[in-house]
């Protein structure tokens, strides 16, 4: 009985472990498309509230990283 109730705990805990990382994923995304999104030319937040614009270099990084939590949230699972 004890078995039964160790693996249920298990598969709870790695549901909820995975609604995690897919809620960070989504936090991550957000946060890296605010950031290349407030640094284009015509809206230049940080250009206004620093008087300097963000490092094209972490621009691009933010951009990348935005687009790789797509490609892995829409990459089919191999199960």
């Amino acid at each position: 009985k004890d078995c039964d109730e160790s693996g249920e705990a298990q598969r709870a805990l790695k549901k909820i472990e995975q609604k995690h990382f897919t809620l960070f994923l989504a936090l991550l995304k957000s946060i890296c498309d605010v950031t290349v999104f407030s640094n284009n030319p015509g809206i230049d937040l940080h250009l206004k509230l620093r008087g300097k614009k963000n490092h094209e270099g972490f621009h691009c990084l933010c951009g990348l990283i935005s687009a790789g939590t797509v490609l892995y949230n829409n990459f089919p699972n191999a199960e």
